[in-house]
């Protein structure tokens, strides 16, 4: 079943292929920010080795064929997804990244509007392989923090994890800096 991993990794500019899993099976995902605030940087333990991890921050955006709509933001779609292809099928995990739970609303509606990006580039392995994939569509909110104020921040350091119903979609909702796939894909 190997054979969806290296077809996404064939078809997609370099660019956008994060770095996959480490031996240890550790991801990095990251974000740039705005004004030089230094970057958000998450890791992700345990990624099966059969997983692609494409940025989809760094793969473009679709604003050549939408067309910008007032009130609406079709083009701003999730930071990650990760792609695990396994005996069963194909499991995949949409990443939005956030330094604060403050913007959650708007994290979550971006990961509701990615669905369809991860459902077309599906269908072009399975045109293009010509066999199909059962397939789980899983979403994780990830932030750095609660909040900007210190003194509203939990006593106890550490990721904290709760799930949240979304517009139809299943959210795991977390907040640290690192996770355990296995846990994100439980709660997503």
């Amino acid at each position: 079943m190997r054979e969806l991993k290296g077809f996404l990794q064939a078809i997609l500019k370099e660019s956008a292929v994060a770095a996959g899993p480490d031996g240890e099976g550790l991801v990095t995902l990251s974000e740039r920010r705005e004004r030089g605030r230094p970057s958000m940087h998450v890791q992700v333990s345990h990624v099966p080795s059969t997983s692609t991890v494409i940025s989809l921050q760094k793969a473009g955006h679709l604003s050549s064929v939408l067309r910008p709509s007032p009130g609406e933001s079709w083009m701003k779609i999730c930071d990650y997804m990760l792609i695990d292809d396994d005996a069963d099928g194909c499991e995949i995990m949409m990443v939005e990244l956030k330094s604060t739970l403050r913007k959650r609303p708007e994290g979550l509606e971006q990961l509701r509007r990615s669905l369809p990006i991860a459902k077309y580039l599906l269908a072009v392995c399975e045109v293009e392989l010509r066999r199909s994939w059962p397939c789980l569509f899983r979403y994780a909110l990830i932030a750095e923090k609660r909040t900007n104020r210190l003194d509203k921040q939990p006593t106890r350091p550490g990721a904290q994890l709760s799930t949240e119903d979304y517009e139809g979609i299943k959210v795991a909702v977390g907040v640290g800096t690192r996770f355990d796939f296995g846990v994100l894909t439980a709660e997503g």
